[in-house]
């Protein structure tokens, strides 16, 4: 441990000794005016993307297919006959439910699922092989209500959400700039 507090101290006093780094380091040396211009011009190519993403307004990659597969389940379309309605109370919060009856060859399903506001008759799909098994095909009609504060007027969310890509590109590029700036200032300046 002592040993490397040594070197670090030998190292740094030797540097201001010469006004630099680059005479202490060799690398640096010889070849530090490239790492400035290359960190420098990666900073600036940076910078441009940076503010083309700004102007998309950020993207999202995606790394999925989120393509629908549709699968052959055999299964045969029919109408089913909204029953009863009930509440049910889970905590403190409390659920409607609808009764759907579906009549095949004679014989009554029924199945309880939450009430989407369904009128007398909703389209269903069942199977044949088994015709308890069945689910509902409708979509929801409708809008979704929109806010409204306490004077019951609609509230309307104007802010734009962060644009994160840019402020994080633009911040990585000016690091990349200042650090090729400074590389190339210390190389032919102050050396």
């Amino acid at each position: 441990m002592t040993g490397m507090t040594i070197e670090a101290v030998r190292y740094l006093a030797e540097a201001a000794e010469n006004g630099n780094a680059f005479g202490v380091t060799g690398i640096l040396d010889k070849h530090g005016n490239v790492i400035g211009i290359v960190l420098a011009v990666f900073g600036l190519i940076m910078l441009y993307f940076s503010f083309k993403a700004r102007d998309l307004g950020g993207f999202v990659v995606e790394m999925m297919n989120h393509e629908t597969v549709i699968k052959e389940n055999n299964f045969e379309i029919a109408t089913a006959k909204i029953g009863e309605t009930r509440s049910v109370e889970i905590g403190d919060k409390t659920f409607k439910e609808v009764q759907l009856l579906f009549e095949l060859d004679g014989e009554t399903y029924e199945k309880w699922t939450p009430d989407l506001g369904f009128a007398d008759w909703v389209n269903i799909e069942y199977n044949p092989d088994d015709p308890s098994d069945f689910y509902i095909t409708d979509k929801v009609e409708g809008e979704q209500a929109a806010d409204v504060d306490e004077d019951g007027e609609e509230v309307k969310d104007d802010s734009k959400p962060a644009n994160i890509a840019f402020i994080a590109m633009l911040v990585f590029s000016l690091v990349l700039l200042g650090l090729g700036c400074g590389f190339l200032y210390d190389f032919y300046f102050v050396r």
